[in-house]
């Protein structure tokens, strides 16, 4: 299915776009969180590449203090692109960062790299190859664009909580079995420190035999109420709700099926014993709606602008976990920001 994505600017925007257009070089500024999954083992190769650069910026950060400060000295030094070498929870506190607090007079470019356990979003908005081969493409990129790399504009979604704390952006939003998904996840045993896809897939499986068996202890249904766009409030008992602006999950998956046209967000409910769900199962991996895919089975998905969400418990915003809180979840769509990929 053909990507919908929102490709303009806010009007009368500049953007590092123009200067990738021109021909003209970029000043970068490299964030590394040496606290991510795939940045433990060393930075070596990394340093390895930066030495070759010293026009480069290069800061490291691990808490939201430390990413603010980089930023915030990025923004003073003329930094038009900023490659994120971190995780996808490191993604979401520079996207919740540049969003919220204004650092920038105009909007940055983001190159991710796969520097994470999962690094979900740098393998839908990011830039390909490992982290030390993403980071040598993209500064050779950004010394003379070419081709082989684009801007995307891509819109990202803001959580906003109904007890007034402040907003998150992000781009993959869960509640239900999902966050018991990663909380196996993290609790599991993970010896060989495999990164990727492994990992969550073994914890895929766990999670769909606890629900093939009915085990409501270790998958219990959720009762949500939600409100899509303005349109009525409608409560169900489910199993999972997914909101995201990314086009592909973790193994390529695709669980959209939505057939509104224009609207930047994918919502995705499955109920608590939905029908057919091993029937279901692989149209998740092709964007395609399965003709048991239905409502009335408990398969709901729509393209929307904002969602009200009211909820008990907690919630994953790109891989963390957060608190809901009091009062319902406002999601809505956010940006566009501009990915390299």
């Amino acid at each position: 299915m053909e990507e919908k994505i929102n490709r303009t600017l806010p009007e009368g925007s500049d953007s590092p776009l123009d200067h990738s257009i021109n021909g003209q070089s970029l000043q970068v500024g490299v964030l590394t969180n040496p606290r991510s999954g795939g940045n433990k083992k060393g930075l070596g190769k990394i340093y390895t590449i930066l030495v070759q650069w010293p026009e480069v910026l290069h800061r490291e950060a691990s808490t939201l203090e430390g990413m603010t400060e980089a930023l915030s000295f990025f923004a003073k030094n003329g930094v038009e692109l900023i490659v994120i070498n971190g995780g996808d929870g490191t993604v979401q506190a520079l996207l919740t960062l540049i969003e919220r607090a204004e650092i920038f007079p105009k909007p940055p470019l983001l190159a991710l790299l796969r520097a994470g356990t999962t690094s979900m979003l740098p393998r839908d908005v990011g830039i390909p190859g490992s982290s030390a081969t993403g980071l040598s493409h993209v500064l050779r990129w950004a010394k003379c664009p070419d081709p082989s790399l684009t801007p995307h504009p891509r819109s990202i979604l803001r959580v906003q909580r109904g007890d007034g704390q402040p907003t998150q952006c992000g781009m993959f939003f869960g509640v239900g079995a999902i966050c018991q998904g990663i909380k196996e996840f993290h609790s599991g045993v993970n010896p060989m420190g495999w990164r990727g896809q492994i990992m969550p897939g073994l914890t895929l499986m766990q999670m769909l035999l606890a629900i093939l068996r009915k085990n409501h202890e270790k998958v219990p249904p959720l009762l949500t109420r939600s409100r899509l766009d303005g349109r009525p409030e409608e409560e169900r008992l489910n199993l999972f709700v997914l909101i995201s602006t990314l086009n592909h999950l973790f193994f390529g998956m695709q669980p959209y099926w939505g057939d509104e046209d224009n609207a930047p967000l994918h919502y995705t409910e499955v109920a608590a014993e939905p029908k057919y769900l091993f029937r279901v199962i692989p149209s998740l991996f092709r964007w395609q709606k399965n003709r048991y895919a239905t409502p009335e089975n408990g398969f709901v998905s729509h393209n929307i602008h904002q969602v009200e969400l009211a909820i008990e418990g907690d919630f994953t915003l790109d891989g963390e976990l957060y608190a809901v809180g009091q009062g319902p979840l406002t999601i809505s769509a956010a940006g566009p920001v501009m990915f390299l990929c």
